[in-house]
């Protein structure tokens, strides 16, 4: 695990945030605080002063080199020239074990006796400005934007008193041996990150809790899925805290439905589909596999709920799957899109309910709604469309790839061959498939012969 600091800036009742590029790797577009990882250079620091001496050598060295890269902020020349009231550790963030890359961030409130003038980082920092305290929390209360729970945690507590100098709790609290993980990234929408029988290299379904709760904002489930009886109890501990009216599958593939109807007949409430994803599910899993269970057939721009009382539709997205739906609020503040995307790997377009026509059409149709978030199935929500660009971007590339390898007489196992070298021998039958998905739609479209 890696270690990292962050720079908490505070003056008076305003605090100073930044919301993250869209293009990082970690934690894209979302809101934080200025800061970066320990390198090796930071070890064997020596640097004394008051306001420092009851803090790690390595993370202060550390503090000072990003926030003179990330701000252009000389802290040593702030402390030497008094500028600063006092620094102190408010708590240390310690990324999730499900989580791909993890970091333990120290998080350091760094009080101002007068405002600096920065100068932020574009390759880093997408927006920055002082906030005060009550309206950096009113920005998540009303759903504004994506923060991960120690940032959450921290806006809140200074918020409530902003002479705060340790929150508690500060990381994502629930008991592992019972539950599954529970975040609330954006507020009001909730995702459970269940283990699940996916495609390597994503090892989790969300399952999303959607709706305000009520007779006009029913809460639904979306996508359960564990892989086994163990996580499948662990999923019901969890769900205990939350009064469900229905389960909702975004499509028929397995990795988003397994144990949903179990579930389903133990909580008695209804599954809503398309009626494309009930007709390949009993076709896939039998005509009893949903026995017993009302289902409810859901329709393109549907309204099934409300978030923070904005209404909720539902969206087709085929390509990936011909009865894929997501799901997003009116005012797109964000975008639940299902396998359109993973935030690893690639997504396949299976055959024969997958077409690489139409998931270009969806990428590029959702791309130009401008949704403010992404909530993929697998991985973590990202701010924006860049991860929607992407993977345009790279299904256009192997498009072009197949269509000159194509023209040059190779044949389909020759193109494989050709493209997916260093890919795992496991995953070449899913590779061939994209390769075919790409030659049906560049004949459709008279490209190739």
């Amino acid at each position: 695990m890696k270690e990292a600091v962050t720079a908490v800036f505070v003056h008076d009742d305003e605090v100073f945030v930044i919301r993250r590029q869209e293009h990082l790797r970690a934690f894209p577009g979302y809101y934080a605080f200025p800061g970066g990882k320990v390198d090796a250079e930071d070890a064997g620091y020596d640097y004394e002063h008051p306001l420092l001496a009851a803090h790690h050598p390595a993370h202060v060295r550390a503090l000072f080199r990003e926030l003179s890269e990330e701000l252009g902020y000389d802290l040593t020349h702030a402390l030497e020239r008094e500028e600063i009231g006092g620094i102190h550790l408010m708590g240390t963030a310690i990324t999730p074990a499900f989580e791909t890359y993890r970091f333990r961030a120290h998080h350091f409130k760094i009080v101002l006796k007068e405002r600096p003038r920065f100068i932020p980082d574009s390759k880093e920092i997408a927006w920055s400005d002082w906030v005060h305290r009550e309206e950096l929390w009113g920005r998540y209360d009303r759903g504004e934007g994506l923060m991960v729970v120690p940032t959450i945690n921290l806006i809140r507590a200074l918020a409530r008193d902003p002479s705060t100098e340790w929150v508690e709790p500060f990381n994502l609290d629930y008991d592992e041996s019972r539950k599954l993980p529970c975040l609330e990234l954006i507020n009001g929408l909730r995702y459970i990150p269940v283990p699940s029988r996916t495609l390597p290299p994503a090892r989790f379904t969300n399952a999303l809790i959607i709706g305000d709760g009520g007779v006009r904002s029913p809460r639904w489930l979306v996508d359960p899925s564990p892989e086994d009886e163990q996580e499948y109890r662990k999923l019901v501990h969890t769900l205990e805290d939350w009064t469900l009216d229905g389960i909702l599958i975004s499509h028929h593939h397995p990795d988003h439905h397994q144990y949903a109807p179990d579930l389903a007949r133990l909580l008695e409430v209804p599954v809503a589909c398309t009626s494309v994803t009930e007709q390949r599910l009993e076709a896939s899993q039998g005509g009893d596999y949903l026995h017993g269970i009302t289902v409810r057939h859901i329709r393109d721009g549907e309204r099934i709920t409300t978030w923070l009382d904005r209404d909720v539709h539902c969206h087709r997205l085929p390509g990936h799957d011909d009865g894929m739906v997501g799901l997003a609020p009116e005012d797109l503040s964000w975008f639940f899109v299902g396998d359109l995307i993973q935030t690893e790997g690639t997504v396949v377009i299976p055959e024969p309910e997958g077409d690489m026509g139409d998931y270009f059409e969806s990428l590029e149709a959702l791309i130009g709604k401008a949704p403010k978030a992404i909530i993929p199935s697998h991985g973590m929500p990202a701010g924006g469309v860049h991860l929607l660009r992407r993977t345009l971007d790279h299904r256009r590339m192997r498009e072009g790839q197949v269509q000159s390898l194509s023209q040059a007489g190779r044949n389909q196992e020759e193109i494989v061959a050709a493209i997916y070298r260093e890919v795992d021998e496991r995953l070449l039958p899913l590779a061939a498939q994209n390769v075919r998905q790409h030659l049906r739609k560049l004949a459709a479209e008279g490209r190739i012969g």
